[in-house]
C-alpha cells in the first residue's frame, strides 16, 4: 500500500492519529507524505514487541500530496482506508497518546517507513537523526507490555511516583542541578549514578550534591520502601534496545510514559541513577551478600544525550562504543549495532546505510573506517570463546571487530608499540574467502616453538563451570558440590602436587571445600596444574636463552597481570615470578587455612584471598604459556600453534600472534602478553619494520 517518497525533497510519512474518548476504542489514523523541513510532529520511541503472539490493528487512510489527474483535471486527495496489523506495544502507545478531541501528528518508524523496501530504508534511516532532533517532543513508551505481570505493572507505576519525590528532594539540596543546563544536569546525574571520583571539575562540583541526595534517600522511609520499584523499572526492555540511544539522545523534549503515568526524562533518569548508586554501595559494603540485580543500561540514555550535546565525530562515537562496558543495548537486526549509532555522530559520513549488505560486510566496513582513521585498538580485542551466537560469516576478516559481542579490553593498558603510529591501507584481495586485505608495518619478535596446555582445558578438568570459564569470572556460575565431583577434585589436586614433588594429605585439602564465596577447591585444582605448566614454560625458555642474551626469567608480570598496581607498589612481589617463588604460591597450607575461615572470623583476609584468586584466574584467562624461538616467553591465545609468529605492529598496544594464510598473507589469532616487551622495550631499539598483509 505504500507509495514512494521523494528522496530529493527529503519527504517523510507522518501519522495523524484520530481522536477517541476511550482508550479501548479502535485506532484510526491518516498517513501522509510531508517534507521534513516543513513538518510539525512528535516522535515515538518504543520497543516493537512480540508481533507474532500479540497483535493489534489500526485503520489507516493513506493520503498522498494532492495531484492533478491528467484525464479529468480533478484533484485526488485520498485512497480508501485499510486495516494494518501492528504489535500491541505500538497500539497501546498510540491509544494512550491520542487525544479526546483533535488529533496528534506523530512519526513512528514501523508505520512511517516501508520496512519491506530496502532502498527506502537505506535513505530514510539516516534521516532519523534529524527526525528526532526536529520533533516537538519525543514520547518514550515503556509499557505495560502484553505479558507484564501485576507486580511489574504495580512496581513500575510506583517508580514513576517515587521519581517525583526524589526530584522534589533534589530540588531542596544545595547546588541542585534541577534547574541547570541539560549538559550540567547530565554531569550531575552521572555522578549520582556512578559514585566515582573524577578529575573533571564539573563532576567534582556535584559530588556534594550526590552525597546529600543519597543521605536524604536513606533518611526517607517512603523512598526506602519504594526503591525496589526502581529496580523493576531498570529491567524494562526499553532500556535494552539499541535504537533508543539515538532516539533519546537527539530529543529536544523527552517524556517517559508507562500506561497513564508520564514524567520528564530528568525525573526518571535521576531516580534510576540514585537507585543504582544505592544498590552499588550495598554491594560494596556487604560483599558476602548476593546482591539483587540492577540493570545499568539506562545509563545509555545519559551517555547518548551527552554525546549528542558535545557534537562529536563518527570516529569518536564508534571508538566510545568499542570501549563501552557491558551490559549494553541489543539489536534485533545485527546491522543496527552500527546503523543505530550513526545518528549520534554530528556528521556521520564515512559509513553508508545499506541493509542489502551482509552483517559481516557491515561490521567490516565499520572496522575498516576506524582503522583508516587511526584507531587501531580493535586489533587487540581479546575474545577467546564463542558466546551465545556468532553473527559473522566465513569471509569475516581477522582484523575486523564483531560489534554484536563484548570483548575483554585488558590489553589496552599496555604500550608495546611505544607510542608509535602508522597509516594503514585496506585494499581489495582476490581470494575465494576474503575480499579485503589490511597492510601494516611491524617488528617480528619470534616464532612460537613451544606451547603448554590451554587454560580452558585445565579449568574444565578442574570442575569449574563452563560459564565461569567463558566469562572469566569465578563468581559467574557455581554448581552443587556432589560427593562424586568432590572425589574427582581431590584426586586431581593430589596428582598435580605429585607432579610438583609435594606430598599433601586429603585431610588438608578438605579445608579448601569450606570456602563459600568462590568455588575455591576447583580454583585450587586449576591453579596447581597451571603452576606446573608455568614451571615447564620457564624450563623451556631457559633452554632457548642459553646464549645469555636475556635477564633471568621472572614471570611475575604474567601471573599478576590483573593486579599490576600491587606488583608496582611492592617490589617484593617479583619474588613470586621466580621458579622458587611460584612454587611458594602452591603452598596449600596457607591457602587452605584462609579458605577454611568462616565469614565472620576474618573478613579482610578472606577478601584478600578472594581478590588474589580472581586476579590469578583472570590473568591466565583464555591463554596458554608459550616460548618463542627468540627466547622470549609469555601468554598467547589458546588457539596458538607452533610456527605461529608474534609481531609488534606500529601503533598497536600489544603484540599480535599471526598465522600464515597464504604465501604473502597472515590472519590474526589474537593479542599476546610477552614478558619484557609490553611497555615498548623492544620498539625502543628502533628495529627494522616489515610490511605484513593481514586477512
Amino acid at each position: 500500500m505504500y507509495q514512494p517518497l521523494k528522496q530529493e525533497l527529503k519527504e517523510i510519512r507522518v501519522l495523524e492519529v484520530h481522536s477517541a474518548r476511550k482508550v479501548e476504542e479502535p485506532l484510526r489514523g491518516t498517513l501522509r507524505h510531508v517534507r521534513l523541513e516543513e513538518a510539525s510532529f512528535s516522535a515515538l520511541s518504543y520497543v516493537w514487541g512480540d508481533e507474532d503472539n500479540d497483535r493489534s490493528e489500526i485503520s489507516i487512510v493513506y493520503e498522498m500530496e494532492p495531484r492533478k489527474d491528467l484525464a479529468s483535471k480533478l484533484r485526488l486527495k485520498r485512497t480508501p482506508s485499510y486495516d494494518r496489523g501492528i504489535a500491541s506495544s505500538l497500539s497501546r502507545a498510540l491509544r494512550h497518546l491520542r487525544k479526546k478531541h483533535g488529533t496528534i501528528i506523530i512519526w513512528t518508524d514501523f508505520l512511517c517507513i516501508n520496512q519491506q523496501d530496502t532502498v527506502e530504508k537505506n535513505w530514510q534511516i539516516p534521516l532519523m537523526q534529524t527526525i528526532y532532533s526536529e520533533a516537538k517532543d519525543v514520547h518514550a513508551w515503556l509499557g505495560p507490555r502484553w505479558n507484564d505481570d501485576l507486580t511489574t505493572i504495580h512496581n513500575t507505576n510506583a517508580a514513576f511516583d517515587v521519581s517525583k519525590k526524589i526530584w522534589a528532594i533534589a530540588d531542596r539540596i544545595e547546588n541542585s542541578p534541577n534547574t541547570a543546563s541539560e549538559e550540567n544536569w547530565l554531569v550531575a546525574c552521572l555522578v549520582v549514578a556512578t559514585s566515582q571520583s573524577s578529575a573533571d571539575p564539573r563532576q567534582q562540583f556535584y559530588v556534594g550534591f550526590a552525597t546529600a541526595l543519597r543521605r536524604a534517600a536513606y533518611a526517607d522511609p517512603s523512598i526506602q520502601r519504594e526503591i525496589a520499584s526502581i529496580e523493576t523499572l531498570s529491567h524494562n526492555e526499553y532500556f535494552a534496545r539499541m535504537w533508543i540511544l539515538q532516539e533519546t539522545g537527539r530529543a529536544r523534549k523527552l517524556v517517559f510514559h508507562f500506561g497513564h503515568k508520564q514524567a520528564p526524562h530528568r525525573n526518571v533518569l535521576l531516580a534510576l541513577a540514585l537507585a543504582n548508586s544505592l544498590h552499588a554501595s550495598v554491594s560494596r559494603s556487604q560483599p558476602d551478600v548476593v546482591p539483587t540485580s540492577f540493570d545499568t543500561r539506562f545509563q545509555g540514555c545519559l551517555s547518548a544525550r551527552t554525546t549528542c550535546l558535545h557534537q562529536i565525530s563518527l570516529r569518536e562515537v564508534l571508538s566510545a562504543a568499542y570501549y563501552s562496558n557491558p551490559p549494553s543495548q541489543a539489536a534485533t537486526n545485527p546491522r543496527d549495532y552500527i546503523y543505530a549509532r550513526l545518528g549520534l555522530a554530528e556528521n556521520p559520513s564515512g559509513i553508508e546505510v545499506r541493509y542489502e549488505q551482509s552483517v559481516a560486510e557491515v561490521f567490516t566496513t565499520a572496522s575498516g573506517f576506524l582503522l583508516l582513521e587511526g584507531f587501531l585498538d580493535i586489533l587487540v580485542t581479546f575474545r577467546p570463546y564463542k558466546f551465545q551466537r556468532k553473527i559473522t560469516d566465513q569471509g569475516f576478516p581477522s582484523w575486523a571487530y564483531d560489534w554484536s559481542r563484548n570483548s575483554q579490553k585488558h590489553f589496552q593498558r599496555y604500550d608495546a608499540a611505544l607510542g608509535t603510529s602508522q597509516r594503514v591501507s585496506i585494499t581489495s584481495y582476490h581470494d575465494e574467502r576474503y575480499k579485503k586485505i589490511l597492510s601494516m608495518r611491524g617488528v617480528n619478535i619470534g616464532e612460537v616453538v613451544s606451547i603448554n596446555e590451554r587454560f580452558s582445558d585445565i579449568a574444565l578438568a578442574s570442575g569449574l563451570h563452563k560459564g565461569t570459564i567463558v566469562l572469566a569470572d569465578l563468581r559467574a556460575e557455581q554448581e552443587e558440590m556432589t560427593a562424586e565431583k568432590k572425589e574427582i577434585i581431590l584426586h586431581n589436586i593430589k596428582y598435580a602436587y605429585e607432579q610438583l614433588n609435594v606430598d599433601v594429605s586429603s585431610l588438608d585439602i578438605e579445608d579448601l571445600f569450606r570456602h563459600r564465596s568462590l568455588p575455591f577447591a576447583s580454583f585450587w585444582c586449576w591453579w596447581v596444574v597451571w603452576i606446573a605448566s608455568l614451571v615447564h614454560m620457564m624450563e623451556e625458555a631457559e633452554l632457548h636463552q642459553a646464549q645469555g642474551s636475556f635477564p633471568p626469567i621472572n614471570i611475575a608480570e604474567l601471573i599478576f597481570r590483573e593486579d599490576s598496581k600491587a606488583l608496582r607498589d611492592n617490589p617484593n612481589m617479583s619474588y613470586f615470578g621466580t621458579k622458587t617463588g611460584i612454587l611458594a604460591l602452591a603452598n596449600y597450607y596457607r591457602w587452605s587455612m584462609l579458605a577454611s575461615q568462616s565469614p565472620g572470623q576474618n573478613p579482610p583476609q578472606r577478601r584478600v584471598l578472594d581478590r588474589l584468586a580472581e586476579s590469578l584466574y583472570r590473568s591466565a584467562w583464555g591463554m596458554r604459556p608459550a616460548v618463542l624461538a627468540s627466547g622470549r616467553y609469555g601468554y598467547v591465545p589458546e588457539d596458538t600453534k607452533p610456527n605461529d609468529e608474534v609481531v609488534i605492529f606500529n601503533g598497536v598496544k600489544a603484540p599480535l600472534v599471526i598465522r600464515r594464510y597464504s604465501n604473502h598473507a597472515y590472519s590474526i589469532i589474537g593479542p599476546a602478553h610477552i614478558c619484557g616487551v609490553m611497555h615498548g622495550e623492544v620498539m625502543a631499539h628502533r628495529l627494522q619494520n616489515d610490511v605484513f598483509y593481514l586477512v
